[in-house]
C-alpha cells in the first residue's frame, strides 16, 4: 500500500476528483491503494482489476463526501430538492455537482444559490480539505493535529456522541419530560440555535427510557409535490408512519378507501392500526415544522395535531403517543386561531443562546485556542449565538488564527460568517418595512412599530432589554450598520 504524506492528502484527493469520470487515470491515484479501498473492494466482491479498484474507490469517496452533509439524512438528488440551497449541504453539493456530476461553476452557483465571487472557491477548497481529513481518519493515517478538532465542522445537526455538544436548560427539561409517555413537546427558537440536535436527543432518550418507536420526519426533505394539498401530504404521512412500524401498505390503502376526510382517515389509522402495532410508546418527531407555513393547509394540519393531543384525555390508545416538534418561528405567529394550535399545549422549550460560561466550556473542548479574556471578547461579539460560536472556534483552530487576526476578518468577504450574514440581510431587505425597522434599531436602539420589532426579535435578529432594542449581537449590529 502506497503511503500518502500528511501534507499531500488534499492535493491527492483534488487530482482524483478532477479525473473522476476517467477510470484509467483515476486508477493511478494513490487513493486507489488505500486499505479502506481494498476493504471496500472485498466487501462488494468487485474484481481485482482496474475496474474493480476504481469502483471501490468511487464508493469510498462518495461515502466520504456524503459525510459532509446532515447526519441521518439521505442527500439531495433531484434538481427540485430545496436542500441544494441549504448551507449545511453546501460542501456536499459543491463536490457532488462539480466533480461527480460534471456541472459548470455557473450551474452550481445557480443550483445552490451562491452569488458570483470568491465564496464558491473558498467553500470548494474547504470541502476538499474536509473529505481529505475524513479519508485520513478512516485510513488511520497519522495527522499533524487532532482529527476530532479538525473534523468538527459545525454543519447541521450535531451527532449524539459529539464532544462539542453543549447542554442547556432545555436539555434537562426535555430529558425529564420525554421519559413520560403521551407528551406534546415543542422546541422553538431562531434558526441555527440547535433545535434539530435537541430533537434528535429527545427522541433517543425516549428510545432509551421507554423502548419507544420513533418516526422522524424532516419536513424540509419532503418535495413540493407532496405539499400541494392536505390530502396528498396526509397520505404521505400515513405511508411514512405505517412503514416505520412495519405495517403493510395495503393497510393504509384500505383505510384510505373510506369516505371520511383525510384528517379523519389518518387519525383512525393511527388509533386502530399504527399505535396497536407499536404496542408501546410511539414518538412522532417532526423537524422543520415551519416549512408548512408555505402551504394552504397549515392551519388544518396544526388543528389535527391539537386534536391528537386532546384525544389522550379519554382514549387510552393515544396515551402512548408522543408528539415532538422543532420549529423556527414563535408558535403564536404561525396561525391566527390559537384554539387550533398544538403550540399552546404541552411543554414549550425555547432554545436560548449560550451563556459566557458555556462559550468557555466550548473553548475548552476545542483545546483552549482562546485565553480567558478572549473568550469574553468572543462572547461579546456573538452574544453566544450557538452556530456562530462553534463556527468561530472551528475557524480559529483550523486556520491556526489568533483572536486578533480572526477579529480582523469577521466582517470581511473572508469571514466564516459571511454566508450567514448575507442570508439575514436578504431577509431584511426583502421587506422595505423590515429594512426601515432594522435601520431604526441599529441607529437609534428603538423601534416605533411593535409588530415589526416583534418579527425581527422572533427571527433572532434583535433583542430587547427594557426599552432598549438592539441587534442580537455586536456582529449583527456592525454588519447591518455597514449595509443599511
Amino acid at each position: 500500500m502506497t503511503e500518502i504524506a500528511v501534507s499531500d492528502w488534499t492535493d491527492t484527493l483534488k487530482q482524483a476528483l478532477k479525473v473522476w469520470h476517467r477510470s484509467a487515470e483515476l486508477s493511478q491515484s494513490p487513493l486507489a491503494n488505500l486499505h479502506i479501498v481494498e476493504k471496500e473492494r472485498l466487501h462488494k466482491a468487485y474484481a481485482d482489476d482496474l475496474n474493480g479498484r476504481v469502483a471501490a474507490m468511487r464508493d469510498v469517496l462518495r461515502r466520504a463526501i456524503h459525510a459532509l452533509g446532515v447526519v441521518g439524512q439521505s442527500p439531495p438528488e433531484n434538481e427540485a430538492d430545496s436542500r441544494w440551497l441549504a448551507r449545511e449541504w453546501r460542501h456536499y453539493a459543491i463536490l457532488t455537482l462539480r466533480f461527480l456530476r460534471g456541472l459548470s461553476r455557473t450551474e452550481i452557483q445557480h443550483r445552490i444559490g451562491l452569488a458570483e465571487g470568491g465564496q464558491y472557491y473558498t467553500d470548494q477548497r474547504q470541502a476538499i480539505e474536509l473529505v481529505a481529513l475524513i479519508l485520513q481518519d478512516w485510513e488511520g493515517a497519522p495527522r499533524e493535529e487532532s482529527s476530532l478538532l479538525r473534523l468538527a465542522f459545525p454543519s447541521g445537526a450535531i451527532p449524539l456522541d459529539d464532544t462539542f455538544y453543549i447542554e442547556r436548560q432545555a436539555d434537562e427539561e426535555l430529558r425529564h419530560q420525554i421519559q413520560q409517555p403521551g407528551q406534546t413537546i415543542t422546541i422553538t427558537g431562531p434558526r441555527q440555535v440547535g433545535k434539530t440536535s435537541l430533537l434528535i436527543r429527545g427522541a433517543n432518550q425516549a428510545v432509551q427510557a421507554l423502548d419507544a418507536r420513533v418516526a422522524y420526519i424532516d419536513l424540509q426533505a419532503i418535495g413540493s409535490e407532496a405539499m400541494a394539498d392536505s390530502d396528498t401530504f396526509l397520505r404521505l404521512l400515513a405511508d411514512w408512519l405505517a412503514d416505520e412500524v412495519g405495517l403493510s401498505p395495503a393497510v393504509v390503502e384500505s383505510s384510505w378507501q373510506s369516505a371520511l376526510g383525510a384528517s379523519r382517515k389518518l387519525t383512525k389509522l393511527l388509533e386502530r392500526a399504527i399505535l396497536p402495532a407499536v404496542g408501546g410508546t410511539l414518538v412522532l418527531a417532526l423537524d422543520e415544522v415551519d416549512r408548512l407555513l408555505a402551504t394552504s393547509f397549515h392551519t388544518e394540519f396544526f388543528g389535527l395535531l391539537r386534536s391528537w393531543h386532546n384525544l389522550r384525555a379519554w382514549n387510552a390508545e393515544w396515551q402512548s403517543f408522543t408528539l415532538l416538534m422543532a420549529i423556527s418561528t414563535e408558535p403564536y405567529l404561525l396561525i391566527n386561531d390559537l384554539q387550533q394550535s398544538p403550540f399552546n399545549v404541552g411543554l414549550m422549550l425555547y432554545l436560548t443562546d449560550f451563556s459566557q460560561d458555556q462559550v468557555a466550556a466550548l473553548n475548552e473542548r476545542y483545546g483552549r485556542p482562546l485565553k480567558k479574556a478572549e473568550v469574553t471578547e468572543l462572547y461579546t461579539l456573538l452574544n453566544g449565538q450557538p452556530y456562530l460560536t462553534r463556527l468561530a472556534l472551528y475557524t480559529i483552530v483550523k486556520q491556526s488564527l489568533d483572536f486578533a487576526a480572526f477579529s480582523q476578518i469577521a466582517l470581511t468577504e473572508q469571514s466564516p460568517f459571511i454566508s450567514h450574514l448575507r442570508y439575514l440581510r436578504q431577509l431584511v431587505e426583502s421587506d422595505p418595512a423590515l429594512r426601515a425597522a432594522m435601520k431604526e434599531i441599529v441607529t437609534r436602539q428603538s423601534c416605533r412599530d411593535d409588530l415589526l420589532r416583534h418579527r425581527l426579535q422572533k427571527a433572532g435578529l434583535v433583542q430587547q432589554n427594557g426599552t432598549v432594542v438592539a441587534p442580537r449581537c455586536v456582529l449583527y449590529g456592525r454588519y447591518f450598520t455597514r449595509h443599511l
